[in-house]
């Protein structure tokens, strides 16, 4: 049940290199899906979850579970190729909310998540709105209260070497602003993370609304634009493809 896809993965999950550590936005089905889980699980695979997703892990046997409020903090160590490695990973907070049927709304949080190892840092946004924008609104958008936590975590965890912050599911804005940032409100959070560098995701894949599949990064480029940005700030990707950030 649900929207399929209208875009392929870029790989398949056997493809991918051995995974240390995985973090969840929230339990949402198109953010948590039972088969991807199941595949990503190794012995060593540690999932980063928000608080009440414990269990649904254990449920379906899954044991490196570390169940995170906002501002929580966790120092994890693995060893590579005989060379101790080490990362910190903070739940932080976001603009949201959970539920997987009718009857569990608000009943687990959400989170974006910040890591930082190896003298770098990245800002993952999860699913969030930044500000609400009401219906025939007309006037200009930064006039409106938006979410402050951006910027204190900018001010905590900032600068950002890259961030993956979502501008799409945007439309219409009167129903969606609350949850689900547009490409102007993905901008703002962009500056307020301190973002060096960042990637536009939670588009293009599946039918969640009603705007145009490929309209997110034409209104990303304009609001950069606008904003006096450059477009190499803040960009997407094709399917598949990759990039080089250089600090």
């Amino acid at each position: 049940m649900g929207p399929a896809r209208v875009t392929p993965t870029p790989c398949n999950i056997a493809d991918l290199p051995p995974i240390d550590a995985v973090v969840i936005s929230h339990n949402h089905y198109d953010h948590l899906d039972l088969n991807t889980i199941k595949q990503l699980a190794k012995p060593e695979t540690w999932f980063f979850v928000p608080l009440g997703n414990k269990q649904w892990f254990l449920d379906i046997g899954i044991k490196n579970v570390v169940e995170c409020d906002w501002w929580d903090e966790y120092k994890l160590e693995v060893q590579k190729d005989g060379v101790d490695a080490k990362a910190t990973i903070a739940a932080t907070p976001c603009q949201h909310f959970t539920g997987r049927s009718l009857t569990d709304r608000y009943k687990t949080l959400w989170s974006s998540w910040v890591v930082e190892a190896n003298d770098t840092s990245m800002f993952f946004g999860g699913d969030t709105g930044y500000r609400t924008v009401e219906k025939g609104f007309t006037g200009d958008l930064d006039s409106l209260p938006h979410c402050p936590a951006f910027k204190e975590i900018g001010e905590k965890y900032g600068p950002f070497d890259i961030s993956a912050i979502p501008i799409g599911a945007y439309s219409p804005r009167w129903v969606m602003s609350p949850v689900h940032c547009s490409p102007e409100d993905a901008v703002c959070v962009h500056q307020d993370v301190k973002s060096k560098h960042s990637i536009g995701i939670h588009w293009a894949t599946f039918t969640l609304t009603d705007e145009p599949y490929f309209e997110p990064p034409q209104r990303l480029k304009k609001s950069l634009a606008e904003k006096g940005l450059p477009e190499s700030e803040f960009h997407t990707l094709t399917i598949g493809e990759s990039i080089d950030v250089k600090k």
